[in-house]
């Protein structure tokens, strides 16, 4: 389902719920929460715990504590294992920051390159 008033998508595929990020995506404190409803209802409504993510990487630089915020709103959706694959997305010290906050509320989150790695990821490591 699209929400173009925020520029994301997320839809269940099957086996994972999909998000699809646009180019315009921001990630204001009001479109996370947006954001993180969304996921978690098209997970427990399909009763899944995996998320592809895919699309555009976020305009601007975010600070430390913005990664840490969401870190922990990873939280809010069960037992999540999430792949990410953004458009121009180099790992750094903040994705790690972001993995390991995530972690710790028990997610398990990692980037990639390619979607198709990504979606292997979940397939082979995480629950349905």
């Amino acid at each position: 389902m699209a929400d173009s008033d925020h520029n994301f998508e997320v839809e269940f595929r099957g086996d994972h719920v999909h998000v699809a990020i646009g180019p315009h995506f921001q990630v204001g404190e009001g479109q996370q929460g947006t954001f993180w409803e969304r996921i978690r209802e098209e997970c427990e409504k399909h009763g899944s715990h995996r998320v592809l993510v895919e699309g555009f990487t976020p305009e601007g630089e975010r600070e430390t504590p913005e990664i840490v915020a969401a870190g922990q709103r990873l939280g809010t959706v069960p037992r999540l294992w999430m792949a990410l694959h953004l458009e121009n997305f180099v790992p750094n010290e903040r994705s790690e920051v972001f993995e390991a906050v995530a972690g710790a509320q028990g997610a398990r989150v990692k980037f990639f390159a390619d979607s198709e790695h990504a979606l292997l990821w979940l397939r082979h490591n995480s629950p349905s």
